[in-house]
């Protein structure tokens, strides 16, 4: 059995970014990286735009070149599973049968793409993104004059979308929700972003899911619930992820209810040698004062460079704002804080101009902002307000008066 100081389980960013902060920390520490997929770390940001679009090639896509992990005597193992994690023996086995003793773990699984269980949904054509083999396959048939159903209202879906669309692709959108990005977006937004889609040709279908899907081996048909069927000639599906938990869950770790693995403020789990991060690490955020768990990149990168620093000695608090952005045709988001919980919003500039930030606000206390085309001194105290937790009844009427500098409302530091 090789054994190693550290072992990392996820080929993502939070891996990648372990790799860095534990060669921060301890640059003579043994570090075994264990990747399921044949490739080494990469964005999967780019997958549903540049990428899939073809506009950037995939040595842009890997976040470290293979020198960076031979320079640290990295041993990456690529295209091999963990199938079990013993605590008690601290060790990993492989799915190659091999197995890896460590002192300490990063858990950095992340999940896989949701599949819908309906008739005809592994037919051949029908797509999930989630890795760079997913978007090689879905550019492979996506020729010009091809017909795409989108299954997904959500920033994967509306990401998908506008590239397929921008291929020449026929592209239909359908979602289970009334509106299009509900979740995220207050009506006017989701107003304005349906027809900007609908100018450039989607077809938007809210509150409609797919009963099945029909074909000969590949897919040809998609069947609504709505009663209408599609001709189509290729089916993506945005519909989340499913947590890959399944070792913590065997090792006896803790979970949240809904699966994601509990951490402390300083990303270990319940076992003081185990530490998790990214898509499955639900930790106590100190900014909204409850446990979070967020899927998406920048908190992963984050997360996994100070899970890395954290497991080689140092023992600071994860206390990062969670972030992401979006790129929406000739729009580009970016969202701080916690959208998961709102119900009032206040808008500052136009939506029809491009410029424009929405604040979001649950029981009186702002929780996000989410930006696009705003001024840079804005974009750089966005932070700084939902971290301040200022209250609607004393800000409301300021943050959509232009003329009001953002930074005279943000709280001191």
């Amino acid at each position: 059995m090789d054994s190693y100081k550290y072992v990392i389980v996820g080929g993502g960013p939070a891996g990648e970014q372990a790799v860095e902060g534990i060669g921060r920390v301890d640059p003579s520490g043994t570090i075994a990286l264990v990747c399921g997929e044949d490739h080494l770390p990469y964005r999967r940001p780019p997958l549903s735009k540049g990428y899939l679009a073809g506009k950037i090639g995939r040595e842009r896509l890997y976040l470290k070149p293979e020198a960076y992990y031979e320079e640290r005597s990295v041993d990456v193992r690529r295209a091999v599973r963990a199938e079990a994690l013993d605590p008690d023996q601290r060790l990993v086995r492989l799915a190659d049968g091999r197995e890896v003793g460590y002192e300490k773990l990063l858990l950095a699984t992340g999940g896989s793409a949701r599949r819908l269980p309906i008739p005809g949904g592994d037919l051949e054509k029908v797509f999930a993104l989630r890795t760079i083999g997913d978007a090689d396959a879905i550019r492979a048939v996506a020729g010009e004059r091809a017909s795409a159903l989108v299954v997904g209202g959500s920033f994967t879906g509306t990401e998908v979308a506008a590239t397929l669309v921008g291929l020449g692709l026929s592209v239909t959108v359908i979602f289970r929700e009334d509106r299009l990005m509900e979740a995220a977006a207050p009506p006017e937004l989701s107003a304005f972003l349906k027809a900007r889609y609908e100018e450039e040709g989607v077809r938007i279908l809210p509150a409609t899911k797919p009963a099945a899907f029909e074909g000969r081996g590949a897919v040809e048909r998609a069947s609504l619930d709505s009663g209408e069927v599609l001709g189509v000639d290729l089916v993506v599906l945005g519909v989340g992820i499913q947590l890959e938990t399944d070792l913590a869950r065997e090792a006896g770790l803790e979970l949240t209810e809904k699966g994601g693995v509990i951490v402390d403020k300083h990303l270990r789990t319940s076992d003081p040698d185990v530490y998790a991060a990214g898509d499955v690490a639900a930790w106590p955020d100190p900014t909204f004062k409850k446990r979070m768990r967020v899927e998406h990149w920048d908190v992963a990168s984050r997360q996994g460079l100070r899970a890395g620093m954290n497991m080689a000695g140092e023992q600071e608090p994860y206390e990062a704002l969670p972030y992401f952005f979006s790129v929406l045709f000739e729009l580009s988001c970016e969202v701080w804080g916690d959208l998961s919980t709102w119900d009032t919003t206040v808008q500052r500039g136009s939506l029809e101009q491009g410029s424009f930030a929405i604040f979001y606000f649950a029981e009186g206390r702002m929780v996000g902002v989410l930006c696009a085309g705003r001024p840079a001194e804005e974009r750089k105290i966005a932070p700084q307000l939902v971290r301040g937790r200022l209250r609607y009844d004393e800000v409301a009427a300021r943050l959509q008066d232009e003329g009001v500098s953002l930074a005279a409302l943000a709280p001191e530091t």
